[in-house]
């Protein structure tokens, strides 16, 4: 219960402040075990017209710690990931859209550690052990009977995974759409798995006419990942995925986005929570259109399913239409 208050208690500070444009989702920040899948974000329902062009630029800097073990097995996985994205869609006839999705990461201890602990302690959240141990540290390490089948210490820099998208309108609030992702990044330190992967889902919005202005979305579909290099003994290939957002527009320049999105665990045949748990990451979005084609925002993420997503994480960006 506290953590729900606590969860409800953010978005309300956020929607008192500031969405895009409600087809625009709240980027995805993944964890580094999870970075190698097919995992696109959800919750675009409206294909951009003809001819016209969307440019969005997102800084997101996430962390993430767990510290598990039982007889057979352990896992440690503590580490901070800043990602600087470009994502460029443009329309097509026909009701069809193309876009491409370019990341770029920084990989290594970060600055966060004391700040989540903090934001932890202040709102009654667990903080999952990481108090015990050594600030700002980038270590990610799986051992099975002995072996060590996962062994990442180095902080690295480069591009992560390419994401090459196609969308095509089935109605005016519902979108079939489409994600091939190269293999790009580095698997080596985790920038991705090394194995090409897709995804193919539903966007829809539904507006809810009791209160102007505010409007549901909701998406649903399957990922595909190929056998990649991290912890391949372990990984899954097909994963279902899906979100639930509300936006609500309560300005002529304002608005605020709740999104929550869920996926299956990546990983099989082990007993650790962190692999086992269906992710269930909480993102809350504040966003303000500063001209006809200019929208900034700025937000955070949460986990709804500990251990299963990144602890937390912030994103700012700017969208340009």
């Amino acid at each position: 219960m506290r953590r729900a208050a606590a969860l409800a208690a953010a978005f309300a500070i956020a929607a008192s402040v500031a969405a895009a444009r409600a087809d625009e989702p709240p980027p995805l920040s993944q964890g580094a075990l999870a970075r190698g899948f097919a995992l696109p974000n959800l919750g675009r329902p409206a294909l951009l017209a003809p001819g016209s062009r969307h440019l969005g630029l997102d800084l997101t800097d996430v962390n993430e710690f767990a510290d598990k073990s039982n007889a057979q097995e352990s896992l440690l996985a503590d580490g901070e990931a800043a990602q600087l994205s470009l994502d460029y869609r443009r329309g097509l006839a026909d009701g069809w859209e193309a876009g491409v999705f370019v990341p770029a990461l920084i990989q290594g201890g970060g600055f966060l550690d004391s700040v989540i602990e903090g934001w932890h302690k202040v709102w009654g959240m667990p903080n999952g052990g990481r108090e015990n141990f050594r600030k700002n540290r980038y270590r990610f390490e799986y051992v099975r009977n002995g072996q060590v089948l996962l062994d990442v210490s180095q902080p690295s820099a480069g591009i992560g995974d390419l994401q090459l998208g196609l969308g095509r309108r089935l109605a005016p609030n519902l979108a079939l759409r489409g994600m091939l992702q190269l293999p790009t990044g580095d698997a080596s330190h985790l920038g991705g798995n090394g194995a090409f992967s897709g995804a193919l889902w539903l966007d829809g919005a539904l507006p809810l006419n009791f209160l102007k202005g505010l409007s549901l979305q909701a998406s649903g579909g399957l990922s595909y990942t190929g056998g990649g290099q991290v912890l391949p003994q372990l990984q899954k290939h097909l994963l279902p995925l899906g979100a639930l957002g509300l936006e609500y527009q309560f300005a002529a320049r304002w608005s605020a986005g709740l999104q929550i999105y869920f996926h299956d665990a990546p990983y099989r045949d082990t007993g650790l929570a962190p692999l086992t748990r269906v992710a269930a990451p909480l993102s809350a979005r504040l966003s303000y259109r500063a001209g006809p084609r200019t929208t900034f925002h700025f937000g955070f993420q949460e986990k709804a399913s500990v251990l299963a997503s990144p602890d937390f994480g912030i994103f700012m960006g700017a969208a340009f239409d």
